[in-house]
């Protein structure tokens, strides 16, 4: 399953730095469990959206563990249009 995560920095400098440090040491990886196919980060650089595959919510959880101390994050579960076609497709709709 797909998820996009949401992040915004913390309106702190000291804990953006932290983040930019720690981004730097550990290239912003995901847990095992957990697999990033993209990252996109806000041109004003306040904040920015992983794309994430997952069937396991505790590594989502891990993953959100490791950086909210430092920015807040949400994780959505998201359908491709193609999957949402076939749900469209066998509703009728």
């Amino acid at each position: 399953m797909k998820f996009m995560l949401t992040f915004h920095w913390k309106p702190d400098a000291k804990a953006q730095n932290e983040a930019i440090a720690r981004f730097k040491t550990t290239g912003g990886q995901p847990p095992k469990g957990a697999k990033l196919l993209g990252r996109w980060t806000r041109a004003d650089f306040s904040g920015g959206f992983d794309l994430l595959e997952s069937d396991d919510p505790q590594a989502l959880a891990e993953f959100a563990l490791m950086w909210s101390d430092l920015m807040e994050l949400n994780i959505t579960p998201v359908v491709e249009d193609a999957q949402l076609g076939e749900v469209l497709q066998r509703l009728g709709k």
